[in-house]
């Protein structure tokens, strides 16, 4: 048996810089101690997402 603990959110689209960083901020939240682990992975997803829209195909 998987245990797993979930957690739902509901992102206005209308704001969505603010809306985002509440979100990473309720993960964080959860995952005491792993916060640098988990914001060096979304760096890097980030910075993928940014280079594809910029022309570019770089991967960290």
């Amino acid at each position: 048996m998987k245990i797993r603990s979930l957690l739902e959110c509901t992102v206005d689209t209308a704001n969505p810089v603010s809306e985002l960083t509440a979100v990473i901020s309720a993960v964080l939240a959860t995952d005491k101690g792993n916060e640098s682990a988990i914001l060096r992975e979304l760096d890097e997803a980030v910075g993928n997402a940014l280079a594809t829209l910029e022309g570019g195909v770089e991967h960290y």
